[in-house]
């Protein structure tokens, strides 16, 4: 609304700033010592959750620190402890008071940890609860992080920035040019030819971007990718790019459809644009662990990739999707 003041109960605008439309509560506070507990990731808080507490994974490759928050729900305050069952789990603090809230972080002490997929638990006590928290560290025997020769799956997915390709595949007439400080996270390549070029082809004359991957997941996963808000600048023609993995053949996948409208009232255009981003969803099919290779074809010119996500099971909500994943290979 382009008025002046503040705090609309109905269609006539208020004459003066108002808060008359929130509605304040004042929760009840019992006048005791009661704790409670929240752990990153988590929208729960114990006691009272359906399942037991558990911090996201850890693995070598990250090296991730997490927390879990100790909170106060009553007056007075509590004394509280905090014990580790294996000596590989690091808590930043073992005990102490909480009269509002604490946050206490976790760590993993990696050359302790053998190799393998290892479960133990934090113990919390004190403002009358002992809660376990489960950790869990992943130390795989490979492939080593120092020889890491491309990204590296954790924590339920892979998530690369597009600039970091291991290989770039230009033809003579079309190519991926780097947009520096371009999009939301990092930057962007845009899929650059001839305004009016014809659809390339994949495996003819299609540049291609090459992102070398060490899956330990196998099955089929969503792929998306994150490209710049563009629209159908060449009318009634649909805007497409490739996604494949290893020799699959390429899913070619419709950006911006020939006849999409961006006037006022299309809902997707105006998300498109309050997120500055469009994710396009794929599909690819990860047969076994190990290495394989993800592609990404240009079709039609003016897309600008920005980032790429495979989904293999841990994707949480974010804003900007989840963070880059650990690679050996940066350009």
């Amino acid at each position: 609304m382009d008025q002046s003041h503040l705090g609309y109960t109905s269609w006539a605008d208020p004459p003066v700033n108002s808060l008359r439309a929130i509605k304040l509560q004042r929760p009840e506070i019992p006048d005791t010592a009661a704790s409670g507990i929240a752990v990153e990731g988590s929208l729960n808080s114990w006691p009272g959750a359906d399942q037991p507490p558990s911090l996201p994974a850890f693995d070598i490759y990250n090296r991730q620190t997490r927390y879990f928050e100790l909170f106060n729900k009553g007056t007075k305050p509590f004394d509280f402890v905090v014990t580790a069952d294996d000596p590989w789990i690091i808590v930043s603090d073992t005990g102490g008071v909480i009269t509002g809230e604490q946050r206490i972080f976790v760590s993993i002490d990696w050359p302790v940890l053998t190799y393998g997929t290892h479960e133990g638990t934090v113990t919390v006590t004190g403002g009358g609860i002992a809660e376990k928290i489960k950790v869990t560290a992943s130390n795989p025997a490979e492939p080593q992080p120092s020889t890491v020769e491309g990204f590296v799956e954790s924590d339920g997915y892979v998530s690369i920035e597009a600039e970091h390709y291991t290989r770039n595949i230009d033809t003579e007439d079309r190519y991926w040019e780097w947009v520096e400080d371009y999009g939301r996270t990092l930057s962007g390549l845009r899929a650059t030819a001839i305004t009016d070029a014809p659809p390339a082809v994949p495996g003819k004359n299609s540049p291609l971007l090459e992102y070398r991957t060490w899956f330990f997941s196998a099955g089929e996963f969503e792929t998306v990718l994150h490209v710049a808000p563009t629209l159908n600048f060449l009318p009634g023609r649909d805007f497409k790019i490739g996604l494949s993995i290893d020799d699959d053949d390429a899913e070619l996948i419709t950006v911006v459809p020939g006849e999409f409208n961006a006037r006022n009232g299309n809902r997707e255009w105006e998300q498109t644009v309050m997120d500055n981003t469009r994710f396009v969803r794929g599909n690819i099919t990860v047969r076994e662990p190990g290495y394989h290779t993800l592609k990404i074809w240009m079709i039609d010119p003016g897309i600008v990739l920005e980032k790429i996500v495979v989904n293999t099971g841990g994707v949480r909500p974010s804003y900007l999707g989840p963070p880059e994943s650990f690679s050996g290979i940066k350009n």
